[in-house]
């Protein structure tokens, strides 16, 4: 490495700790000798040292040159230096110039105190003077401008000025009609009023009060020296003007002791700050290095009214719209219109949407691309969105079985998310001339149009019109500001969507492709249920599968915890996720459950509360016929234990009483058979009782063998 005079050397020690830094003056490479200072020494001197150990330590590592000079600061032209400057740095120079231009003399201490105790004598100066301006000289690099004053220096460092006296200009009734009204000098104590009135009023978030108003109430609750009652009404009394503090000196001491970050933050809430006021310095684009890195995912509600496809007459409101962007290539990768959300259900639409076969996703709408018009059929490596959607537990299994980071932006910071919501400003301008119903800003005056009235879209037709206009976008719209780099601008490739994607794809991407099921498997809610062998159980419906037969899941006395995935806007079908959910088992509604086939989850709920509710409000009914039941049941019990006690023999024993029951039984049995035999036409009291038709045969019914048995015996008690 090659030496030169004003080199700049870091010194550090084994762990590359800074030690000391040097500044070159002179060196002769035929003498081998080098004479370096120390600029963080502040009383160092000129020291004489070989050459070869210098070089040396720098191959060996201890010595680095510093690229920066701290001293380039004052390579300043006259005209940018007051004049006190400029006499001081020529007084200082005129004391110097004659022994610095003595090298290497000047270096030799001896020498060097000779030179300086003669100038001293002939200038009058002390030798500090000396020693100070030759210290500035040689550490400033050999710059006469290095002697300039170090005014800013002055001072303790960090402290705060106490005058005995006011600074600054002259207020202008000093000068006009007294020196005595030369205004209030800004101590200590005032500066406290200050500090306290500005964090109690001028900081205050959300208040935004300006400074004036912050002087006034600084004035009233601080300087009054007393009160008057003017219309009942207390009025504190102030000094005169040149007695208190001027609004210009409390505008100094705020633009001086709060630095306008900490006043915006203070003032307008940190959030605010960060997204209106920090700044903006970085590239939103760059935060990924090549598609599918990152991809941006927000909704909004569209600026448009809708009718129904069933029935133009009937207006169905604003319809939801999901966008899902590539940060990289600003390539919009996936879309969902519709009624859900802002919700989790929007969200999964929007997914499922960024997975699918475009081709066949825009034939559903009528509208014929090629593959390369919209070549996005991928999951990225990681999805950003607000918190909420992405923070629910719907979210975690996409993160799990795909593999796919989630990340959230703060509250408040839509900002962050900055491409997305670009889109969504771009498409609803873009697209606001051509719909009918569109909102407009200008229709809200007073007799203006009513917007809503002029819808005529529906949900399909607005869906078709966002799918022209995202085609257009991705494979037409030119961005002017969007940041190329060198091996983009090398390869020619012109800051279209469509390009940047194709090249990326080519050259480095993050991109994953998923079967759009296995995508649908994990976007769906999913729920830990139990399998019987009724089957498996979820919200009162009884699923199966012949697969899951086969398997051994539905037996006796075997009970299977598994996680499933369910689609609540039809409950004709569970899948259970097999291999972490990159695998299903698809299962359909039991027979026992066939009552809820073709319905929602929300309105099988609705049933389930009805059989609830109904049950219920029928368990009254059903409790009285209870209790009816109870009581006609004692009845008999009361009417058959009154006549036991009449007519029981009191003289029989337990063993006579117990004997012969087969002979009874068989008596008994033969009795009630003849009293039960038929006898066909046995009444001849009408016409109309010989007549045996279908209504009397079917509407017969013979009595029991306990009201047999009872009217038997009725019988033979009374004879």
């Amino acid at each position: 490495m090659e030496l030169y005079v004003s080199n700049l050397f870091d010194r550090r020690d084994g762990e590359a700790k800074l030690i000391d830094c040097e500044r070159i003056l002179w060196m002769n490479r035929d003498k081998d000798l080098v004479v370096t200072i120390s600029i963080l020494d502040k009383k160092g001197l000129p020291v004489l040292k070989s050459l070869s150990a210098m070089e040396l330590e720098i191959k060996s590592g201890f010595l680095l040159k510093r690229e920066y000079d701290p001293y380039t600061k004052f390579m300043i032209t006259d005209n940018k230096l007051t004049t006190k400057e400029i006499q001081i740095r020529d007084h200082a120079w005129s004391l110097i110039s004659e022994m610095v231009e003595i090298e290497p003399n000047v270096y030799n201490p001896t020498e060097r105190y000779q030179m300086i105790k003669k100038a001293c004598d002939e200038t009058g100066k002390g030798k500090n003077s000396f020693y100070k301006y030759l210290h500035y000289y040689w550490t400033g690099g050999k710059m006469v401008n290095a002697l300039l004053p170090r005014f800013r220096k002055c001072g303790k460092p960090g402290g705060r000025k106490n005058p005995t006296k006011k600074m600054g200009r002259p207020r202008e009734t000093k000068k006009a009609i007294s020196p005595d009204m030369e205004g209030v000098v800004v101590n200590e104590g005032i500066r406290k009023i200050f500090d306290k009135v500005i964090r109690d009023i001028y900081l205050k978030i959300n208040r935004r009060d300006s400074v004036r108003f912050t002087y006034v109430q600084m004035l009233k609750n601080h300087f009054a020296i007393g009160t008057e009652i003017r219309n009942k009404v207390e009025i504190p009394i102030i000094p005169p003007e040149y007695k208190v503090p001027s609004i210009t000196q409390l505008r100094y001491h705020i633009k001086t002791h709060f630095p306008r970050g900490k006043r915006l933050v203070a003032r307008e809430g940190e959030v605010t700050f960060n997204r209106d006021f920090r700044p903006l310095l970085g590239s939103e684009t760059r935060k990924a290095s090549g598609p599918g890195q990152i991809f941006e995912i927000d909704a909004t509600v569209a600026d448009v009214y809708l009718v129904s496809s069933d029935d133009p007459n009937q207006i169905i409101g604003r319809p939801v719209v999901y966008i899902v962007v590539d940060v990289w290539s600003h390539m919009i990768v996936g879309f969902y219109v519709g009624l859900e959300g802002p919700s989790w259900q929007g969200m999964m639409m929007a997914l499922e949407n960024t997975a699918v076969n475009k081709v066949e996703f825009c034939a559903q709408y009528d509208i014929p691309i090629q593959p390369e018009d919209w070549p996005c059929h991928h999951m990225p490596e990681n999805f950003y969105a607000d918190r909420g959607e992405m923070e629910s537990k719907n979210a975690d299994s996409l993160a799990k079985a795909l593999g796919i980071k989630l990340k959230n932006a703060p509250p408040y910071r839509a900002d962050l998310k900055g491409i997305v919501e670009q889109q969504f400003r771009t498409l609803n301008l873009t697209l606001q001339p051509w719909m009918p119903g569109a909102v407009k800003k200008e229709y809200i005056k007073r007799g203006g149009p009513d917007y809503v009235l002029d819808a005529k879209l529906t949900l399909k037709d607005f869906s078709t019109m966002f799918i022209e206009r995202i085609l257009y976008r991705n494979n037409s719209h030119y961005m002017e500001h969007y940041p190329l780099d060198k091996a983009e601008a090398k390869d020619n490739v012109k800051p279209i969507a469509r390009e940047l994607w194709n090249w990326g794809v080519a050259h480095n991407h993050f991109l994953k492709e998923v079967h759009p099921d296995i995508v649908r498997l994990n976007v769906m809610p999913e729920k830990s249920v139990t399998a019987s062998r009724e089957g498996i159980y979820f919200e009162g419906m009884y699923f199966g599968s012949e697969e899951l037969v086969r398997q051994g899941w539905f037996v006796k006395g075997k009970s299977i915890k598994t996680i499933i995935s369910y689609d609540r806007r039809c409950m004709n079908h569970v899948y259970v996720k097999t291999d972490n959910g990159r695998g299903f088992i698809k299962c359909f509604l039991l027979e026992k459950s066939s009552r809820y086939q073709d319905l929602s989850l929300e309105e099988i709920k609705e049933l389930q509360y009805q059989d609830k509710l109904n049950r219920s409000i029928y368990r009254s009914t059903e409790l009285q016929e209870e209790v009816a039941l109870s009581a006609k049941l004692e009845a008999i019990v009361d009417k058959a234990t009154k006549r036991m006690e009449e007519q029981i023999d009191t003289t029989l024993t337990k063993t006579e009483r117990k004997s012969g029951i087969h002979q009874n039984r068989a008596e008994e049995r033969d009795e009630i058979r003849k009293s039960q035999s038929y006898e066909l036409g046995k009444s001849q009291n009408s016409a109309e009782e010989q007549e045996v038709n279908v209504t009397s045969i079917d509407s017969y019914r013979p009595k029991s063998k306990l009201e047999l048995l009872a009217s038997i015996k009725e019988e033979r008690i009374h004879g």
